[in-house]
């Protein structure tokens, strides 16, 4: 069973990478995180997910270990396959998605591509629990605003209508000023959305 490669990029296609190991090209399932992660002629470490079905046997790859035990609890859910777990994963950063399951937020949920109310709901009542234990910074921790404060921009900026990954991204950007208010990190937000 393979469970980590590091090689150099040799061929990217849609959904995949092509790692040279010691003259050995391995594809390479990625999600859009790690496919942009690794250029043509770049060395990069994956930690891998090998699936085994009985006419192929396919490598999933990611960035870090925490990726993979991402995509294997997803994988658990009814009605997940490894193809649409790896779409989920590249619907929103890592933390971003963590960050959702964990607080059942189906709005940010559902915005990714493949993702319908009922998956959603899935997602949270069966992850939520298991996701808390998942070693992933979450969006505010750090520089940032305190994470309630960053959920607070976040929740405002999606109801005025801005997309979800929009949103998350501007909460990551966001330098709060000593004494800035939610408003003025809701203004400051909007401000580096429309830069």
């Amino acid at each position: 069973m393979i469970a980590f490669l590091r090689g150099r990029v040799i061929e990217k296609g849609p959904g995949f990478l092509v790692l040279d190991v010691g003259g050995v090209g391995y594809a390479v399932n990625v999600d859009v995180f790690t496919w942009t992660a690794g250029a043509m002629g770049d060395e990069l470490s994956l930690f891998i997910r090998t699936v085994v079905r009985e006419d192929s046997i396919t490598l999933y790859g990611f960035g870090q270990a925490a990726g993979r035990e991402v995509f294997d609890m997803l994988v658990s859910v009814a009605g997940v396959g490894p193809k649409l777990a790896s779409q989920v994963m590249g619907g929103l950063a890592m933390h971003e998605l963590v960050h959702a399951v964990r607080q059942k937020d189906l709005a940010v949920l559902t915005s990714i591509p493949g993702v319908g109310k009922k998956l959603a709901e899935r997602l949270a009542l069966e992850l939520s629990d298991k996701f808390q234990a998942l070693d992933v910074p979450m969006p505010g921790e750090g520089e940032g605003p305190p994470a309630d404060v960053a959920e607070d921009v976040r929740s405002a900026l999606l109801n005025l209508g801005f997309p979800a990954r929009d949103a998350a991204a501007a909460v990551r950007g966001l330098k709060p000023e000593p004494g800035a208010d939610l408003e003025d990190l809701i203004k400051q937000a909007i401000a580096s959305m429309n830069s």
